[in-house]
């Protein structure tokens, strides 16, 4: 079955840190100039989708706000749907702004009814403080994603999971993770829209979550080795993707483009 729709990660798919991935640029202005869909889903919870959108069409690439899907987000619509009313301790400024733009209420006190841990470049330990008292106090504990690193220019650096991480181990308690590999936010885009999955592919770096979520939603995949997992690593985990590229300059020629 053809492909119709594309959903793209991000950071170690078509930049790393501030450098776009070779190629990509002009590898997605041929994927829509061929009619296919294109959508953009990120982990990284630390920013608002208005910033990914300008950040995006900064490097060169066409992007517009639609398309654009990240964990922040997702926690937005899941509080706004599933907690009403709630007031929710965040750790990210961009976070807090994508909250607030969907109505949800912030408390950065130890009272606050709801945890979300996520990516947070000015991670304080009293922010470490205020989020364990209020878990152990009985609020909701989410998290944006368990991304252990996330790929720059000069490497890796910590991701949202060594967040999470601290607080789970301190409170021995487990958080419910919104993004990838989970499918809510993969399941917003599907249902407005009206994407078939048969017809859709998934483009990531990380094979426990961006090809992991794919296998489980019966999605085709697409792994770029631009980013975090190594080519080794696909034996090892036994997620084999349809499509394993060096960069996403290689997927036009695949798609026939």
């Amino acid at each position: 079955m053809a492909i119709k729709n594309i959903i793209f990660d991000m950071d170690g798919v078509l930049h790393v840190g501030k450098t776009p991935v070779s190629g990509a640029i002009d590898a997605l202005a041929k994927i829509r100039k061929g009619g296919i869909k294109v959508f953009f889903l990120t982990n990284n919870g630390e920013h608002t989708r208005e910033f990914f959108v300008e950040r995006l069409r900064n490097f060169g690439f066409e992007a517009h706000l639609e398309e654009l899907y990240t964990s922040a987000y997702g926690v937005a619509i899941y509080v706004k749907e599933n907690l009403p009313g709630k007031r929710v301790f965040v750790f990210s400024e961009g976070m807090r702004k994508e909250l607030e733009k969907n109505g949800v209420e912030i408390d950065m006190s130890n009272k606050a009814e709801v945890v979300v841990a996520s990516l947070d470049m000015k991670l304080t330990y009293e922010k470490l403080v205020a989020a364990f008292q209020a878990i152990l106090g009985g609020a909701v504990f989410l998290a944006s994603n368990e991304d252990a690193s996330y790929p720059v220019e000069e490497g890796l650096k910590p991701g949202a999971g060594a967040i999470v991480a601290a607080l789970e181990k301190s409170t021995g308690r487990k958080p419910m993770v919104i993004g990838k590999p989970q499918p809510l936010i993969l399941d917003m885009i599907i249902k407005k829209y009206g994407l078939d999955k048969e017809e859709t592919l998934m483009v990531g770096d990380r094979l426990e979550t961006d090809i992991l979520m794919a296998k489980q939603e019966g999605l085709k995949s697409a792994f770029a080795l631009s980013g975090v997992s190594k080519k080794e690593e696909v034996e090892k985990t036994g997620l084999k993707p349809e499509y394993i590229i060096e960069t996403v300059d290689e997927l036009p020629g695949i798609l026939g483009l």
